[in-house]
């Protein structure tokens, strides 16, 4: 599980949730939820909702401190009223963790993430829902990899990628199998791209955001985000707006996406300057049918990031979530913005008793009125992190 993906850039601390009472009624706000399991050095990182009684949230449960060794995958589900632990397949490596989740009804859904037989042996990992059972497929067409997204279309139409590719590697599901093939990168003299993030609003429109190694000067590099779109026939590259600063360490990191329509995509994440404490604030761009552009999006803390981004309503309900650090403090802190139609704004969201805690994973499906946040948090040290799984409601 990789947990240093989702702060890369910034100095993090992660969070813990202790068991929690049943969240408040609709239309108060957030409202903290019990997540299994606690004392597990467990933590949840991404979630997927099809229904307000139908949502899943995964990451990882019982690994060794900083390593994480030794981890098994986990699987939550909620099922209208609470979040229960779903029984999961063996797997037969000694590690494993998921890093994302999709569902495209209650009947089909893929977790993807990791197996790996030692600490930096890296296999991918994929799980599929059938509406009774969890089972493991097959997604060696990946290579060597740490599987990072997916995006469920329909039983017989999904995409994921992989991390540690450098090339943008991802793979397509066509009901039987998966299927290896790359995306298009940006002329950079194959100095390397990845990728970041996938959505779907149907077949006919799938995209894919990432950032790639370009050269700003003689001897200067930046990364520079970039985004790739399925039209049904053809992959095309779409240029995104540039990072727009001179310094070779300055980043715009896009880590969730969220297809709406043809004419309405939104990516979340953070921009600022690598290494430099304080420099970072949260990073916002939409796709209106023809271009994208960066939004304006407020911040309250220091050092923001947006971990992900679902929408209830295309129009004027659109959620974005992650963390941020307390001011004048190192403790990390739960970040939710909502899009009204017009502009992006804070709302308040509860912490783990006071513990560093994250938001790294939200969803909502269309019509819906629960919007559900998961993450983690820490009740250890700097030196010896407690993990446990932390959750929000929102209606």
């Amino acid at each position: 599980m990789n947990l240093l993906r989702m702060n890369a850039g910034v100095a993090a601390a992660a969070a813990l949730i202790l068991a929690a009472g049943p969240a408040s009624a609709a239309g108060s706000g957030w409202a903290v939820v019990a997540a299994p399991p606690t004392g597990q050095n467990a933590f949840l990182v991404a979630a997927a909702s099809t229904s307000d009684t139908d949502a899943w949230a995964v990451g990882s449960q019982g690994g060794a401190v900083n390593t994480n060794l030794g981890s098994k995958v986990l699987i939550d589900h909620w099922d209208g009223g609470a979040w229960n632990q779903s029984a999961v397949p063996a797997i037969a490596d000694p590690t494993s963790g998921l890093d994302a989740v999709s569902a495209s009804g209650p009947g089909d859904a893929w977790a993807v993430g990791e197996m790996r037989q030692q600490r930096y042996q890296f296999l991918p990992l994929a799980l599929h829902w059938n509406g009774t059972a969890w089972s493991t497929v097959n997604i060696s067409a990946l290579g060597s990899t740490e599987v990072l997204g997916v995006a469920d279309i329909s039983p017989t139409d999904a995409y994921a990628f992989g991390s540690y590719t450098h090339n943008g590697q991802a793979a397509h599901w066509d009901g039987t199998a998966w299927t290896n093939f790359s995306p298009p990168q940006p002329a950079n003299n194959n100095m390397g791209a990845t990728l970041g993030a996938v959505s779907a609003d149907g077949p006919n429109d799938v995209w894919m955001v990432g950032s790639a190694l370009e050269q700003i000067g003689a001897n200067a590099y930046q990364n520079e985000p970039y985004s790739v779109h399925w039209n049904g026939t053809s992959w095309s590259l779409v240029p995104m707006p540039p990072v727009g600063s001179s310094d070779v360490n300055a980043v715009d990191t896009l880590y969730g996406l969220k297809a709406n329509s043809p004419t309405d995509v939104w990516a979340v994440g953070t921009a600022g300057v690598v290494d430099s404490i304080g420099s970072y604030s949260t990073l916002i761009e939409h796709w209106n049918g023809t271009s994208w552009s960066k939004v304006p999006s407020p911040n309250v803390g220091t050092d923001p990031l947006l971990h992900s981004v679902t929408t209830a309503n295309a129009a004027n309900d659109v959620w974005a979530v992650g963390d941020d650090v307390v001011p004048g403090t190192t403790r990390r802190q739960t970040l939710t913005e909502q899009w009204n139609g017009s502009s992006w704004s804070v709302v308040a969201s509860p912490d783990a008793a006071g513990l560093p805690t994250t938001l790294s994973g939200v969803a909502t499906a269309p019509g819906a009125s629960i919007v559900h946040a998961v993450g983690y948090s820490d009740s250890g040290t700097s030196t010896a992190p407690q993990y446990n799984p932390f959750a929000l409601r929102n209606g």
